[in-house]
């Protein structure tokens, strides 16, 4: 099947012409998978799941390289000092998208220094309540918005998706909301149940089996549908809130300069092997959904996901050190 070129520059992101034709470019040795997080995160099961299918098809491994650190400036940084011949990917989130605004001066030219190869996959984010607070998403507003009432919201840390999609949701919804940044989720989720805390975006699966056992409340889902494990959680959409941006999701990229043939084929063989029933099944069961999108529709989400972070970040002053 062959895709013609779109005529689209997103923030510079290089929209290539696709072509799933057999193979025409081969490594000429092992390709390495830079991580800019530790073993064992979310990301590593995307990775890993993968490998296999790496050495059949194309007969080299793909070396998974954790580079943690710096809110994933120290991965992207040794991607853009390897050389640009399709032997290095680099895995990336939703803080790349934050990072271009957050972190200006060092990431500002990372769309142009970057283009597309996959959008691997996504987790949506649940709108979560502290149990005492509300039983549904109007009992929640009502709460927020009632005299006297000091609405906290918690997130895994500044300039993390989750943060930002709380952030946006508060700006549209006109909830005021002081932020507080946790180091990791487990004891965020501890205090949204002891109520120290009134409500969080949460990553899907960390909020299903509390959900479950009534020690969190969900009461909105940010995804285009519901979703299996909660159907009875409307959608922010169906509440009214369409435009929030709440999700997270993983994508490989290249440096820019590598020849349009080497990221053809990398792209092709990042498909079929997300696309595969058995890897498909592992990623979903932890939670994931999986995408296996091409670089053309990765570049444009990552231009949407830039351009509005940029206006939440913005509007609600939101700085790092």
């Amino acid at each position: 099947m062959t895709i013609t070129r779109r005529s689209l520059v997103m923030a510079g992101l290089t929209v290539p012409f696709v072509a799933h034709a057999q193979t025409a470019w081969k490594p000429s040795q092992a390709i390495r998978l830079v991580v800019p997080f530790a073993p064992g995160t979310a990301m590593d099961p995307v990775a890993r799941f993968v490998q296999d299918h790496f050495q059949k098809t194309l007969g080299v491994p793909l070396i998974i390289d954790n580079r943690p650190g710096a809110a994933t400036l120290i991965g992207g940084m040794d991607v853009l000092r390897s050389p640009p011949d399709g032997h290095t990917l680099f895995m990336m989130a939703n803080s790349f998208a934050a990072n271009v605004t957050l972190r200006a001066e060092k990431t500002s030219t990372w769309p142009n220094a970057f283009q597309p190869v996959v959008m691997a996959t996504i987790v949506p984010h649940v709108l979560t309540l502290a149990p005492g607070i509300a039983a549904d998403f109007k009992g929640f507003v009502d709460y927020c918005k009632r005299p006297g009432n000091a609405a906290i919201y918690g997130s895994p840390g500044i300039g993390t998706s989750l943060h930002l999609g709380a952030e946006q949701f508060c700006q549209l919804s006109g909830i005021k909301a002081t932020h507080v940044a946790y180091n990791g989720t487990a004891q965020l989720i501890q205090d949204i149940m002891s109520e120290r805390v009134h409500f969080m975006f949460g990553n899907l699966p960390d909020v299903v089996q509390p959900a479950k056992e009534k020690h969190l409340v969900p009461v909105a889902v940010a995804a285009p549908r519901r979703v299996r494990d909660l159907p009875d959680v409307p959608t922010l959409g169906e509440l009214g809130f369409p435009q929030v941006l709440s999700d997270s999701w993983f994508g490989v990229v290249v440096r820019a300069e590598v020849p349009e043939i080497a990221r053809q084929t990398l792209e092709r063989v990042w498909i079929e092997a997300l696309t595969q029933a058995g890897i498909r099944q592992k990623l979903e069961g932890l939670g994931y959904e999986v995408l296996a999108l091409p670089g053309a529709e990765f570049g444009a989400t990552i231009q949407k996901y830039v351009r509005v972070y940029a206006e939440v970040i913005k509007t609600a002053n939101i700085r790092v050190e």
